[in-house]
């Protein structure tokens, strides 16, 4: 008997992991001529629009999701690259210009939640969830391992260095690095 549990039970877990599958290729689908690398996830796929010549690479995972009621969106631009292991939480909306590279491990969200009430204590009440939107603007990279919060633009022909944790706008063509980041030079391109 005990034998029989668990071949059920590993037949309804490959059942799920097919369902699952058959899901996030629905989802990938959905974006067009969008180049995948391995075991990208894409949810909200209806509220998520790509250019051409986009390629998000392996393990990314792109939320266009839900937050308090309000459908968040993702909107991409002709010529990016999402490097390995991103993230983008769009529930505040995100917007990403053309020419863009996003290097490795890099995390671009327009929502977050902030602690509730210090009195709070019913389970059952979700902590508070700020959305704002972001924008990164043509011909901006984003080197691995930065963080991106709600509310942010970041100007065209910005650098952002590896690691920085962006929680200001940065203007167009300035390098910005550190944690949090900060304009480091001007003109950057030049």
């Amino acid at each position: 008997m005990n034998l029989l549990r668990r071949a059920l039970a590993a037949w309804r877990a490959a059942g799920a992991a097919i369902a699952n599958a058959i899901a996030d290729e629905s989802q990938r689908t959905a974006l067009g001529d969008v180049r995948f690398g391995t075991g990208v996830l894409v949810r909200g796929a209806d509220r998520i629009t790509a250019g051409r010549g986009v390629f998000i690479d392996h393990r990314a995972y792109l939320s266009a999701g839900m937050v308090g009621g309000k459908r968040g969106s993702i909107r991409i631009g002709d010529y990016v690259e999402i490097g390995p292991y991103c993230v983008l939480w769009g529930g505040g909306g995100i917007e990403i210009g053309n020419n863009v590279h996003m290097g490795a491990h890099v995390h671009v969200t327009s929502q977050q939640g902030r602690p509730g009430p210090s009195l709070q204590t019913d389970p059952s009440v979700p902590l508070p969830v700020d959305c704002a939107p972001v924008k990164i603007e043509d011909h901006v990279l984003i080197y691995s391992g930065a963080i991106v919060v709600p509310g942010v633009t970041i100007g065209h022909h910005a650098i952002v260095a590896a690691g920085s944790v962006v929680t200001n706008d940065i203007p167009p063509y300035a390098l910005a690095a550190g944690a949090p980041a900060r304009v480091v030079r001007e003109n950057a391109i030049a």
